[in-house]
């Protein structure tokens, strides 16, 4: 999926409710029942999670890239399964097992609603974490 304008409004819209309730519930003076006034470094990094909240959602969940783990091969002995081929009837050499097929991810499905909201509540929060280890991930593996 393509980062569109319409995605990214959307998204940044939810990540800037998200992130709103988290910056009222820091500023509020729960004995006082009133709001502080004052910007502190909490505020600047929330602030930081609104920018980086819509490109970390689509990490999560819209990034379709074929990213492929290393696999460890070992070596076969060649000899002994020959010699044993060689001597194999003709039922054996039917009765051998077919080979299994490559193993393969399962297709990312839609998240039912309420993981989603936990899923935003979790970006509010570790967004930058999140997008930052993305782009270095970018970095050493391309």
């Amino acid at each position: 999926m393509k980062l569109s304008l319409t995605y990214w409004v959307k998204q940044t819209g939810i990540g800037l409710v998200f992130t709103l309730i988290f910056m009222l519930l820091g500023h509020f003076n729960y004995a006082q029942g009133r709001l502080m006034p004052g910007i502190t470094i909490a505020d600047w990094y929330f602030l930081v999670c609104l920018l980086c909240f819509a490109l970390a959602k689509w990490v999560i969940l819209e990034d379709n890239r074929d990213v492929k783990a290393p696999t460890i091969r070992r070596r076969k002995r060649r000899g002994h399964r020959k010699a044993a081929d060689q001597t194999a009837s003709v039922y054996e050499k039917m009765a051998k097992p077919a080979r299994e097929p490559r193993l393969q991810a399962a297709p990312k499905t839609t998240l039912k609603w309420y993981w989603r909201v936990l899923l935003d509540v979790v970006l509010a929060f570790t967004s930058p974490l999140i997008l930052g280890g993305f782009l270095t991930y970018l970095l050493r593996h391309n």
